[in-house]
């Protein structure tokens, strides 16, 4: 596949030799990569050092333009002016400051290639910061692209006439995705095909130009793409931005003038206007959610990087006589970035799933066994363990989904920290289901009641380890046995406090899953009194569980941690108890838990 890259540089001499480098490396045919550089007028050594690298590497590429203006036009500009200095059909924009894998061209072509005709753009992921916007676990599809690193048909791009001239820099690639979106076209993430960006120098950097060209084009874009309300919405924000020093020196003085030079452009932005809610798709085309495009993904400078070591993983997945359900979990390990993975799956009763994965799952490394008579869950989970061959493990139950580098956060981690257990975050998603085969639904919110680090004694009061969400060594099965298989709720608390007595966990800040959980408040009270009953059966089996080897230093740090996020006062008596009671302090827990039973126990 012949693809042009487009880069635009300005000032840009520190990035050159890195970036280009990694384009000589990468395993792809260079004869098919059509070099475009738009240079913005740099004043250092940016046009030396690609003159040099042109010289030295020009016979190694399809061609080798570079452009020079004669001063700085404008990121959209620039790239719309090596856009039309092109031919290929596919056309590769990238930020200079970015550095390829050496397979990312060949994982972002087998997508391309891979692509229905209606996907128009292809987003690649960033390390060592991922763009922390939201998207579909099980098609990739997302509403808008980072400007930094992405494909997009050259067709496609001709009939929205490139990237708007009006924007100088920054939400240029929100404009642009979502006028593709308009005339019918999707987007596609491809988490498989990354870039090194150095887009940040540390964690939660605020950079001036971002800041205040973002806080502005967010302002003109709603009079292109939003509702009155939405325009109503983004100005009373701007306001409100004007009532804080802001994030730098001078930031008001700076955001004020900004804004002032943007209204002479609100007229180009209402006469080329877009409705929000007659896309050709038929989907809402645009999405102001506060100052941001999209639900914003926790875990936005979580530090990614590939694992050391690639042992394999044991996913272990229960279900029972729901094909239409298994079929999205088994898609979201289908797209995930780490490959060394087996998939053992149980079902409990009769096979009726044993067809669909046969058909449909072939590229899966999959083992199944179905029980033939009901065994309830906790014993199909550990029919699964017993025969799984990883040396890690991590539950996937029917009705959750991995996002793609689930598995390889995961991972990373346990290896790097080398510990026995991580977990990371998790969304619930309340879904009313309006069609079981196929199976459909409507997702209402995407919460996040957990987040919490790992606190030994507030484990043994409640779970905050959603079951999906953790990766542990097969050794602690071996060693401190499976579920509980008198247990038919509440069997993965139970565990993890089996598992935690003897074992440190560690929280991974970054989602990686979701579960999802009913909306329909009668389905909702049933399954929450489930989790109730089983409460008080876990509880009395906790009586019996004795803990060894912690140190009453360990347990203070823990209750201090607690004390430190809930603000409410310890009575004299509650305190009197507490000396009478256990070193795991269950009075003072209890009180806690009365307190907090609206989000404690709402897992299934």
């Amino acid at each position: 596949m012949n693809i042009d890259f487009i880069y635009v540089t300005y000032n840009s001499e520190k990035w050159i030799d890195k970036c280009f480098k990694s384009i000589l490396e990468c395993e792809y045919d260079k004869k098919k990569i059509n070099l475009i550089i738009v240079d913005n007028d740099s004043t250092d050594q940016t046009l030396g050092k690609l003159r040099k690298f042109e010289k030295e590497n020009t016979n190694i590429f399809g061609s080798f333009n570079i452009i020079s203006n004669n001063k700085n036009l404008g990121f959209g500009v620039a790239n719309n002016i090596g856009f039309s200095s092109g031919k290929s059909d596919v056309v590769l924009f990238l930020n200079v400051d970015t550095e390829l894998f050496t397979n990312t061209l060949s994982n972002l072509t087998e997508e391309i290639k891979n692509s229905n005709e209606d996907v128009g753009v292809w987003e690649l992921r960033q390390f060592p910061y991922e763009h922390p916007k939201f998207y579909n676990i099980l098609t990739g599809d997302t509403s808008w692209c980072s400007g930094a690193a992405f494909a997009v048909r050259r067709d496609v791009f001709e009939k929205v006439n490139g990237f708007d001239s009006k924007i100088f820099m920054y939400a240029e690639d929100v404009d642009l995705s979502w006028r593709i979106r308009a005339i019918g076209y999707k987007l596609k993430y491809c988490p498989k095909a990354t870039i090194n960006h150095y887009s940040y120098e540390s964690a939660g950097e605020v950079k001036p130009n971002q800041y205040l060209n973002s806080v502005v084009n967010n302002l003109l874009l709603r009079y292109r793409f939003g509702s009155l309300k939405d325009i109503f919405n983004g100005h009373i924000m701007f306001l409100k931005l004007l009532l804080n020093s802001g994030p730098f020196i001078h930031s008001r003085k700076r955001l004020i003038s900004c804004f002032l030079k943007s209204i002479l452009s609100i007229p180009h932005f209402v006469s080329w206007r877009i409705d929000p809610l007659n896309s050709s798709n038929k989907e809402t085309v645009s999405k102001f959610i506060g100052w941001d495009y999209e639900i914003i993904r926790e875990g936005a400078f979580y530090y990614n990087e590939y694992p050391k070591e690639y042992p394999l993983v044991s996913i272990i997945v229960r279900t029972c006589q729901r094909p239409e359900v298994l079929k999205e979990a088994l898609n979201s390990l289908r797209f995930q970035t780490y490959k060394n993975i087996e998939v053992v799956i149980v079902e409990d009763g009769l096979n009726k799933s044993e067809k669909i994965i046969k058909r449909e799952f072939t590229d899966l490394n999959i083992v199944y066994f179905s029980t033939g008579k009901k065994v309830g869950r906790s014993r199909a989970g550990n029919i699964a363990m017993q025969m799984a061959k990883g040396e890690y493990y991590n539950f996937l139950d029917d009705d959750d989904l991995y996002f793609a580098d689930h598995i390889e956060v995961l991972v990373k981690n346990i290896i790097n920290n080398n510990l026995r257990a991580v977990y990371s975050l998790a969304y619930e998603t309340p879904i009313i289901v309006t069609n079981k085969e196929p199976y459909e639904y409507n997702e209402i919110l995407h919460l996040m009641p957990y987040k919490q680090e790992f606190n030994r004694v507030l484990l043994f009061h409640h779970n905050y380890i959603p079951i999906q969400a953790i990766l542990f060594e097969k050794s602690l099965f071996v060693e401190f046995g499976g579920l509980d298989e008198s247990l038919d709720a509440l069997e993965d608390w139970d565990l993890w406090v089996r598992y935690s007595v003897n074992s440190d966990f560690k929280m991974i800040n970054k989602a990686t899953s979701l579960y999802r959980v009913p909306f329909d408040r009668a389905l909702s009270s049933e399954r929450q009194k489930t989790l109730d009953d089983a409460l008080i059966t876990v509880r009395n089996k906790h009586k019996e569980y004795l803990v060894k080897d912690i140190s009453v230093f360990e347990i203070q740090n823990d209750l201090d941690e607690i004390l430190k996020s809930y603000h409410f006062k310890i009575s004299s008596e509650v305190m009197a108890n507490f000396e009478k009671r256990n070193p795991f302090l269950l009075r003072l827990l209890k009180t806690l838990h009365s307190q907090t039973k609206k989000r404690v126990f709402n897992r299934k």
